[in-house]
Order: structure tokens, then sequence, then C-alpha cells
């Protein structure tokens, strides 16, 4: 007992010497390779300039808020890997729907797992925890992909508020575009779910989800938990320019999201 309290206190005294520092993520969307109105290299060059200035910036982390390609095709993800391959901070993905197409099946899954890795993952950074989970089984998929999903994004949660460490959310699609109670639809998640992930996350140490998928700049607040999608790298359905978001947080768990144009 005494060696688990001990324990216990040097993660917690270590969490807590790591969040002295002001944490850097650069929050992109959508790459989308072959979705925009200009062609697939046209999208190719949005998503290297980009790059160009995450890396400017000297960020601690990149994620990449799923769709990576429009389609899943040899040609299409070599192209983003390419690119990506020019990113100099640690990256993270999540799969998005053309990533995976719905409703999610072993086939999709494995085919995704091999082109981009895993689509799950904890990640610790500056006494913070990201988890990223794959929120397109949370609309449907083998039972147990869906059942093993859940219980690892538990066991994450679980881990992290033994630490002290605050949760940041990486997925595809958010809980909801406007509001909380809107219909389901294409760019949310199921309104059965909503409310208790929420506050799930939010019981777990969560205040930040990063998501992308509707091509729209959103920030919403439900429960404590704000829910940031940013302006996309192929094609803003709200005529934002392209860009991505710069999510400063500062050791007292306050936080900026600024968005940088694809311009220099």
């Amino acid at each position: 007992m005494k060696q688990l309290l001990t324990a216990i206190l040097m993660a917690i005294t270590l969490s807590s010497a790591a969040m002295n520092d002001t944490l850097l993520i650069a929050h992109l969307c959508d790459p989308q390779i072959g979705f925009g109105p200009k062609g697939i290299d046209d999208d190719l060059a949005a998503l290297r300039a980009e790059i160009e200035n995450v890396n400017a910036l000297d960020v601690d982390l990149v994620v990449i808020a799923g769709d990576m390609v429009n389609r899943m095709d040899s040609t299409s993800i070599a192209l983003f890997h390419d690119a990506a391959a020019r990113i100099e901070a640690p990256l993270v993905l999540t799969p998005g729907n053309h990533d995976i197409a719905e409703p999610c099946t072993p086939a999709g899954l494995e085919k995704y797992r091999k082109n981009f890795g895993p689509d799950f993952s904890v990640n610790k950074i500056k006494g913070r925890t990201l988890i990223s989970f794959n929120s397109l089984l949370l609309r449907g998929g083998p039972e147990e992909e869906v059942r093993d999903m859940n219980a690892r994004l538990d066991s994450a949660l679980i881990a992290a508020k033994a630490e002290g460490s605050p949760v940041i959310l990486l997925c595809h699609v958010p809980p909801f575009e406007k509001d909380i109670d809107e219909n389901d639809e294409y760019f949310n998640l199921p309104t059965s779910i909503r409310r208790p992930l929420i506050e799930k996350f939010r019981n777990y140490g969560a205040t930040i989800w990063l998501a992308g998928h509707t091509h729209k700049t959103h920030r919403n607040e439900y429960g404590g938990v704000t829910i940031l999608n940013g302006e996309n790298t192929s094609c803003n359905f709200d005529g934002r320019p392209r860009g991505f978001r710069l999510l400063s947080i500062s050791p007292d768990g306050s936080f900026s999201w600024d968005f940088i144009p694809n311009e220099k």
C-alpha cells in the first residue's frame, strides 16, 4: 500500500510539473484529399501549405480530426502520407467517415488500421491526456468493436483521473453541430448518447473536445466541455477561408483557439 501511494504521489507531482508549460496543439480538420472543388492537386497544395505554417509555429502536437482522404484508394492515401511526412511535431490521427465507410465493418476497420494506424490511441503530453477515439463506432459497427472501444475509452478516462491529468478528446464526428437537442443527422452523434457521453467525459476531467466533419466552424459549450470544430483544409461549407486552428492551453487550464489561414 505504501508503494502504491508513493507511485500515485509521484505521478501527480510529475503531472503538475509538466503542466507548468503551455501546450500548443495544431488542430487540422478534413484534409480529404480529392474532395475540394479545384481537384486533388489543389487539395494537396493546401495541405502542404498548412503543414509549412504548422511547422513554423513549433507546436507540441498536431492532430488531424479525420477524413484524411476523400476515397480510400492507393493514390489518395500515398499523397496524404507524402504530405504528412513533412510534419515535424508528433502527429495523432482519428478516423473520418471517408476513411472508414459507415456503418463500420471489419473490412473497413482493417483497411484503415493498415493504412493509417490505430483508430484509438492515448497520448500523454505536458501533464495532459489526449484520447483519440473512433466516433464512427458510436454510430454503428460490429458489436465486439463497439464494446472494445468503449472499454478502452473508459479505461483511459479512469487512468487519467487517477493521475490528475486533464483530458483532451479527439474524434471526427462532434456530439452535435448547433444544439444538444438537435435531431439525429449526418453531422452529429445519436441523441441517445450525447448527454451521457459528455457527462462522462466531464466527470473524468475532459474540458476540450476537438472534432471535424462539419466543414463549418463551430465552438459549442455543454456541461463544462467545449466542443471545437475548426476550418477545413479541403473545402469549407460556410465560406470560411481554408486553414487550421492553434489551440494554446495555459497551465491553469484556460485556452485560446486561434485561426491560422493557409496564406502567409
